[in-house]
């Protein structure tokens, strides 16, 4: 199954439709896969509880990234709220951009879910972080992976149906960097502080274009933080994170990666960038 071609014509049928109710008649038939897919990931709420939100805008392309009308059926199916402002990050960056139709100058949103990169670079079982998985699903299973590398501080996820080789990985061998930012404002009416981490991983296994995979995730005053998304990046990019001159007080501090959070969004702040280790994480 070319999923370059099923997943843009899925896309353009669903965007046809009369309406929400045959949207989610047509979804159901025409890829049932997807459909179960999203019902069984609604059912994992602790899951979806560790993601935050997003805007639906590339800052590269400058247009929605996914087509409304979509998300809102992605939400109904999976029974959480996608509505703008800000919609479900982890729904929108995994299930949305396998239906996205538009193309930035990395190429389409869809591709980071229908190749193997990811999984190769950490020596993960096949297919575990694509589109359909053999076992569990891509939201929930790319949440349990995350949530070892980027919210280790919190509880460990326990879902049902997760790919069970997650556990065997020697996560000792998983190391990095951690850029984490911080910035407040008073642009909603009270004191709020933001903080944003930027891990960034080393694959364990060499992949032919990239080097890394980064993690983005961001909390509000000592709330937990939340995932927001997550991709590989090459070396360039990497060096220009860890930049040297980018580091220390008075740094311009804004939320990136579609991030989503009140107050913050399109605000450019002065604040403080640091750069860390990533902690080690446990097995």
């Amino acid at each position: 199954m070319n999923l370059n071609v099923v997943l843009p014509r899925l896309a353009t049928v669903l965007i046809n439709a009369g309406d929400e109710r045959q949207r989610r008649k047509l979804l159901r038939q025409e890829s049932s896969k997807l459909y179960s897919h999203l019902q069984r990931v609604g059912k994992e709420r602790r899951g979806l509880g560790r993601w935050g939100q997003s805007v639906n805008v590339d800052e590269l392309a400058k247009s929605s990234i996914v087509d409304p009308v979509l998300l809102q059926l992605i939400g109904t199916v999976a029974n959480t709220r996608m509505k703008s402002p800000g919609f479900h990050a982890g729904l929108q960056h995994t299930y949305g951009y396998l239906l996205s139709l538009i193309e930035t100058p990395y190429g389409f949103k869809r591709d980071r879910w229908i190749t193997s990169t990811i999984e190769d670079g950490f020596g993960l079982p096949a297919h575990s972080l694509q589109a359909f998985p053999k076992r569990g699903t891509l939201l929930i299973n790319l949440t349990s992976f995350l949530s070892h590398i980027s919210l280790s501080e919190q509880s460990r996820l326990k879902v049902l149906g997760t790919v069970a080789n997650f556990d065997r990985i020697d996560w000792s061998s998983v190391n990095g960097w951690r850029i984490t930012e911080q910035a407040e404002t008073s642009v909603t009416g009270k004191e709020q502080r933001l903080e944003i981490r930027t891990d960034i991983v080393p694959f364990l296994k060499p992949t032919n274009s990239h080097e890394c995979l980064l993690v983005y995730s961001l909390r509000l005053d000592r709330r937990p933080y939340k995932l927001i998304t997550t991709f590989p990046i090459q070396s360039q990019v990497v060096e220009s994170l860890m930049d040297p001159t980018r580091l220390g007080k008075k740094q311009h501090i804004r939320l990136r990666y579609n991030a989503y959070s009140p107050g913050f969004c399109g605000v450019d702040l002065l604040g403080k960038r640091t750069l860390a280790p990533l902690p080690s994480i446990r097995n």
